[in-house]
Order: structure tokens, then sequence, then C-alpha cells
């Protein structure tokens, strides 16, 4: 599974990364636009919105379970700057929105065991061996939900956390950064697929 962190940056307008993603194969567009409002996120969003009906691509956003349920998103990504509890998310958006929670821990995750979250993150800067050891620990204890390992993951990263033992990655600037993003972006589901 992977993941596209949109986001904004010098090169390309959030629009044309989240074009470039979908054009890659990448069917998860997350939004990461902590520096706007609302309002200009709602600006913004009618072209994502359309691009990701039209590919059947999962759109969800950061930290704003109401902004994701006004523009018809998919759900929400729960990072740890959020207060918000992923209960009250799940009320508020209903059964069929897809949570993601940022967690630290594997006492984390399983604290989280009875919570009806779809998947869990873990922090970008979080080392490789690290991941190995919570995902091993989380797995032992018969908890299945899926974690995804988050940062600047480039596609020949993507092999290291697969062998971590993770459901997917979510990554966004190497992406963007990449001469040709659209052939970045068909690597890493390579690389993510070959395993």
């Amino acid at each position: 599974m992977l993941q596209f962190i949109a986001q904004n940056n010098d090169r390309y307008s959030v629009a044309e990364t989240v074009q470039m993603a979908i054009e890659g194969g990448c069917r998860w567009i997350q939004l990461h636009l902590p520096g706007l409002t609302d309002e200009d996120i709602k600006a913004m969003s009618g072209d994502i919105v359309d691009m990701c009906r039209e590919s059947a691509a999962f759109l969800t956003i950061e930290d704003r379970p109401e902004l994701a349920k006004e523009l018809g998103l998919h759900g929400v990504h729960l990072t740890s700057d959020s207060n918000r509890s992923a209960a009250k998310v799940r009320e508020e958006l209903g059964p069929e929105a897809v949570i993601g929670v940022e967690v630290a821990s594997a006492a984390a995750i399983m604290a989280l065991r009875n919570a009806d979250i779809d998947y869990v993150t873990l922090p970008p800067e979080m080392p490789v061996g690290e991941i190995a050891d919570i995902v091993s620990v989380v797995r032992d204890a018969d908890i299945t939900t899926p974690i995804v390992a988050t940062g600047d993951i480039t596609p020949e990263d993507a092999l290291i956390y697969l062998a971590a033992g993770v459901s997917g990655i979510a990554t966004g600037k190497p992406i963007i950064d990449a001469k040709d993003p659209v052939k970045e972006v068909e690597l890493t589901l390579q690389n993510l697929s070959a395993n």
C-alpha cells in the first residue's frame, strides 16, 4: 500500500502532485496541509476531489474530520498533533470513513485494539529496527491492524520497510522532488508489490 502525502512545495501545485501520483498508479492520497485554513483547502480541493473520484483513489486529510465530512473525503488521518480521539471522530464521520492514527509504540497500538480504526502510522523519524520490533510485538499479540511507515521514503527504502513487516508506506517529498514524479510513483509501487 502506498499513501501519497500531497503537500505544498516549490515545484508543483498540490493538485499537480495529486495528478502525477494518480498517473503513476497510486490510489491513496493524503492531504498534508497544516499551514492552510479550511477555506484555503476548500478553494483548492475541487479538482483534487474530482481526480480522486475519477480514478477511484482514496482521499483523506490530516487532522480535519469536519472538513473531510464537508468535502466528502474518504476519511481522516489523526497525527500526534491532533487532540481528537479516534472514537469521537468515528462517531462524527460514520462507519464507512477511513480513520488512521499516528502512534509511537507497540503499547499505543495495543491500546487501540478495540478502537474502530483502519490503520496506524509510525513517526517519520523512527528507525527501521524499532519499527520491526513494534510490528513483531503487535503481531505476536494477534493484532492485525495495518501498520504504515511514514517519512521521506524512497522506492529503494520501501523494500527495507516492507522487510520490517509494515503493511505499506506513506511518503511524499521523495516523489515530488524526483526528476519524474510519475515514474517515481511507478517504481515505488513496483517495489511494494515485489514483496
